[in-house]
């Protein structure tokens, strides 16, 4: 076999792959994206691009793996985790789109108080108006304590949290289940009138998997099926910090912190503990560190 034929490096391929794709969302798929456009991110003339496609060029080099990642706004470690075939595309884009915020920006406030006083009628309850500070209340106090009182009822308390002890003591009503069907969509979420079920694609259970089951867990406890569109951000980071205090909790995080290398890199270490990406743990690490919790 000739070292030109095409996809000797595989994982070049899946990295140019990556790259087109993460151009897309970088620019909101408000542009076309075009191969020669990915090939520009490395300066490649369109035969060096067309190699690079197909697997015929090795793209390996630290300095090139370090231009991709300052071009697409990465973290390094997301590219070589690709070259090393440590992630899938699909692993690697969840990454890359990362998994929302944890906490309201000055700018999102500014446009929801912007809304909530030109429409306070919409913002009406059983119980009269809500005031804008209660109406932006992220509740991460009681959304942590869901969580904490779901890991207590799972008796949990070593790591990773498996899903499975979790779903021993959910509401009945809920059900997450692996689909029969290796090719269904990576999640599913169904409701009949007495039951939502959570369906996922079957194979390996890959950390974004385990965040995404999680937020859909914290959907159910906490949220429920209803809600405005313009209480979207809000929910979202409920979400997300329900899942993440379901699935990397402050009193095993402080356990497993007595155990790690000083020496290596800690939210890698703490990744595969927990089995969770790296921006969580990053997030969460970064929380704990500077509010304790």
């Amino acid at each position: 076999m000739k070292r030109t034929d095409e996809n000797r490096y595989p994982q070049s391929a899946e990295l140019f792959k990556f790259c087109k794709e993460a151009l897309n969302i970088k620019h909101n798929f408000e542009v076309k994206v075009i191969d020669q456009h990915v090939g520009a991110i490395l300066g490649f003339d369109p035969a060096d691009c067309s190699h690079w496609k197909k697997g015929k060029k090795n793209i390996k080099a630290l300095d090139t793996v370090k231009a991709i990642a300052q071009h697409l706004d990465t973290d390094e470690r997301n590219i070589l985790d690709i070259i090393a075939g440590r992630k899938n595309l699909e692993e690697a884009l969840e990454e890359y789109k990362g998994f929302g915020q944890t906490a309201l920006s000055l700018r999102q406030i500014d446009e929801l108080k912007r809304d909530y006083f030109r429409n306070t009628s919409r913002y009406q309850t059983g119980f009269g108006i809500n005031s804008f500070e209660e109406f932006i209340d992220t509740k991460q106090s009681a959304t942590v304590a869901a969580a904490e009182e779901l890991l207590l009822r799972a008796r949990v308390n070593s790591l990773p949290v498996m899903l499975p002890e979790l779903n021993e003591v959910i509401d009945s009503d809920l059900v997450i289940e692996a689909s029969d069907n290796p090719d269904s969509p990576m999640i599913q979420v169904s409701h009949t009138d007495s039951r939502t079920t959570v369906t996922y694609r079957p194979g390996e259970m890959k950390p974004f998997l385990r965040f995404l089951l999680a937020r859909e867990i914290g959907r159910h406890t906490l949220i429920g099926n209803s809600y405005l569109p313009e209480q979207r951000p809000i929910v979202d980071i409920r979400l997300n910090i329900f899942a993440s205090a379901l699935l990397m909790p402050t009193p095993i995080l402080q356990t497993a912190l007595r155990h790690t290398d000083p020496s290596s890199d800690l939210v890698e270490q703490l990744s595969a503990l927990f089995w969770l990406p790296r921006s969580i743990v990053a997030s969460q690490l970064r929380d704990f560190i500077v509010q304790g919790n």
